[in-house]
């Protein structure tokens, strides 16, 4: 009963009371309204105020630089004195090992677009509608806007640029050399091969322009290795094999082939499965390249021939490739048996259809050396030396047959008289040979088998025969004495000697004039 009492108190409260709450709170409810407008009076003032600014709006950064209330010309000189010199100064370096190629910003047009981020910053909140702008000013006077400094460069300079930094980098394979004075053998380091990796590099590129400075480029590179290398060229102590012919000192134009070919064949190195050409060796046989005009064989006569002699070169080189026992890839005999080797010996070269190719079918390099001097033509192969000491190599000839020669040629001639005979050209017999290898161990031969085989064409003389009439003289004659009949005899053919002619080489009749 009590509570109930109370609660009648309370609503029994008098009616002065309720209302003087009720217009309490209407007063604190008109004191926020006005309080409110007041500041919504002043922010747009201030939003007023704000956007009335002549120069770029304040909270408004460029890469971390204040610009606010800076006018655009003012924007743009403070950020090209702090990044259009440092763009200046930049540089990219492309690098390997202890190799640089620098490249400046401006070879690439790298640069940093101060004008847009000007332009940017200057214009946010001067476009769109009032509510737009005002929505931007509010949004700078709270919290402000950074906007970004945009880099960027060419990329097709960047390009151009990557690739000739490329050409110069590239380098081929440079086997470790040997050269040869006083008897002994100076040796150099080997180099790898390189090539730039263009795609690689230019992620790196990219990678170290992200942080809009220049820096070290590292350069990516695809590398081969060397065939030969210096540790390759230690084990070249031996001779293992050698030849010599000799030549005539009178014919100088060839002998002058002979040093020329000698010395751009001397100092070759042949890496282990290496197959060498003698024609790329000699190389192309011009004037330009020291050759001169010798005689040479075209069609069984002597006739001058650019590089004229080399063929005495190739031979020398083939024997002592042979005593070496490297093996023969592509050998060819002249089309006509030559002096200065034995027969079947020979290695003869033409144009492109006739080389002496040797591969080194060993484990390690063959340095070769070759000389024409005081009439004496040599050639050495160094290496190292597989075979035992007692080995001794042999090669016999052994000839198989004659090619006669074909029926001689004959050229009438009417300005000599009927009947008379000359022999304008002496034609020569041909052969076959075979050559065999001859292998003995401690003095006791151990094998014999073919070697190779070879036919020397023949050549037919050329004679050339009157066929002028001479009328008989009108004279008195006392008397005619009849003379017995002669038997008429068949013209003997004769076999002259055949001349070695070692000064010369023999070209095949298919050949354009010259071997």
């Amino acid at each position: 009963m009590g509570e109930k009492n109370e609660g009648n108190n309370l609503d029994n409260r008098p009616k002065k009371a309720k209302a003087g709450i009720f217009v309490g709170l209407i007063i604190l409810c008109l004191c926020f309204a006005g309080g409110y407008f007041v500041y919504a009076n002043n922010q747009n003032q201030k939003i007023k105020d704000f956007l009335a600014q002549s120069g770029i709006y304040d909270g408004i950064t460029i890469d971390g630089i204040d610009v606010g209330g800076l006018s655009k010309e003012e924007a743009t000189d403070l950020l090209n004195t702090t990044y259009g010199a440092n763009a200046a100064s930049q540089k990219l370096v492309f690098f390997y090992d202890d190799e640089e190629w620098p490249c400046a910003f401006q070879e690439i047009g790298a640069e940093y677009q101060v004008n847009k981020a000007v332009n940017l910053a200057y214009n946010l909140g001067r476009t769109g509608t009032e509510k737009e702008k005002t929505k931007v000013a509010s949004s700078l006077l709270k919290h402000g806007e950074e906007i970004p400094l945009e880099f960027t460069y060419d990329e097709m300079k960047l390009q151009d640029k990557l690739i000739e930094v490329a050409d110069e980098f590239e380098q081929e394979p440079q086997n470790s050399t040997m050269t040869r004075s006083g008897g002994k053998f100076v040796i150099t380091e080997e180099a790898e091969g390189r090539k730039m990796n263009l795609e690689g590099t230019m992620l790196n590129v990219e990678s170290v322009l992200e942080s809009k400075k220049g820096g070290r480029v590292a350069i990516v590179a695809d590398t081969t290795q060397p065939e030969i290398t210096y540790e390759d060229n230690q084990y070249v102590t031996d001779l293992i094999g050698s030849y010599s012919t000799k030549y005539t000192a009178y014919d100088q134009n060839r002998n002058t082939n002979l040093e020329v070919g000698c010395n751009y064949l001397n100092g070759t190195m042949i890496a282990p499965g290496e197959v060498f050409s003698a024609m790329e060796g000699l190389g192309e046989q011009t004037y330009a390249r020291g050759y001169r005009n010798a005689g040479v064989y075209v069609n069984g006569k002597v006739e001058a021939g650019m590089g004229g002699g080399v063929c005495q070169i190739t031979t020398t080189l083939y024997n002592a490739a042979i005593y070496a026992e490297l093996e023969i890839v592509e050998r060819y005999p002249h089309s006509m048996t030559v002096g200065y080797v034995p027969l079947g010996r020979d290695a003869a070269v033409a144009d492109t259809y006739k080389d002496l190719k040797i591969r080194n079918n060993t484990e390690y390099p063959v340095y070769l050396e070759a000389s024409a001097i005081n009439g004496v033509l040599e050639v050495s192969l160094y290496g190292h030396e597989a075979h035992d000491s007692r080995r001794e190599v042999e090669f016999q000839t052994v000839y198989e047959g004659t090619i006669a020669k074909p029926d001689e040629i004959v050229t009438e001639d009417p300005e000599k008289p009927e009947g008379e005979r000359e022999i304008t050209h002496n034609g020569r017999t041909g052969a076959k040979v075979s050559v065999y290898k001859i292998v003995r161990e401690n003095g006791e031969q151990v094998s014999k088998e073919w070697f190779s085989s070879s036919s020397y064409r023949a050549v037919a003389d050329e004679v050339t025969v009157g066929t002028k009439i001479t009328e008989p003289e009108n004279k008195q004659v006392d008397a005619i004495v009849p003379q017995e009949p002669q038997e008429m005899q068949e013209p003997q053919e004769t076999q002259e000697p055949q001349e070695e002619i070692p000064v010369t080489d023999f070209v095949d009749e298919n050949s354009f004039g010259i071997q």
